[in-house]
C-alpha cells in the first residue's frame, strides 16, 4: 500500500484573533443586523496565513448589545463557541441561550442566527469542517451586496496575502 507524506505542521504557537482585519457587516432595512466579522481564518484566504488548519475554517463574530447575525444556512455543519457575552442562538425552530464557555452545533443547511441579549459585546467563534463554504442569507449582506456568499481557498499557485 502506498502512502502519501503529509505536510509537516508548523511549530505550535498562539494566534491573537484580534490581529485580523474585520469587516463591518449589515443588512439594509434592519438596523440591528450589524456585526463585525473576521472570516475566514483558513489557509489560502487573505486572513488565513496565521490561523486555521489545512482542512477546516474558522470565523469570528462580534455583536454589540441588541444586535444580531441574521438567519442563514451554511453548506457545512458549524460548531458555534461563545467566548464572551450572552446570546440567543436560533437553530431551526429552537432558540437556546448561549453564554461564554458554551457551544452549540448547527447541522448542515439548518437555518440559524445569533442575537446578543446581554449588556456587553458578544464574541463567537464558528468552526467548519471544510475550507470551502456557502452561506445563504434571506436578504443581501453589506458590504458584499449579495445574500449568498461562497468562500473558497485560493488555488495553490495563487499568491496569498501575507
Amino acid at each position: 500500500m502506498a502512502t502519501t507524506a503529509r505536510k509537516q505542521p508548523e511549530a505550535a504557537r498562539a494566534i491573537d484573533l484580534d490581529q485580523f482585519e474585520g469587516a463591518d457587516v449589515n443588512q439594509e432595512g434592519d438596523e440591528r443586523a450589524e456585526l463585525r466579522a473576521y472570516f475566514p481564518l483558513t489557509p489560502g484566504m487573505p486572513n488565513g496565513t496565521d490561523a486555521g488548519a489545512e482542512e477546516s475554517m474558522l470565523v469570528c463574530i462580534e455583536l454589540e448589545p441588541g444586535n444580531h447575525l441574521p438567519s442563514h444556512r451554511d453548506s457545512h455543519e458549524e460548531l458555534l463557541v461563545a467566548t464572551a457575552g450572552e446570546l440567543e442562538a436560533t437553530i431551526g425552530d429552537e432558540t437556546i441561550s448561549l453564554e461564554a464557555g458554551q457551544c452549540a452545533v448547527v447541522p448542515e443547511m439548518e437555518p440559524h442566527g445569533l442575537a446578543n441579549v446581554g449588556e456587553e459585546t458578544a464574541h463567537v467563534i464558528g468552526f467548519f469542517p471544510n475550507t470551502a463554504l456557502t452561506a445563504t442569507f434571506e436578504e443581501p449582506l453589506e458590504p458584499f451586496g449579495t445574500a449568498e456568499m461562497t468562500i473558497e481557498p485560493a488555488a495553490a499557485d495563487e499568491p496569498r496575502d501575507e
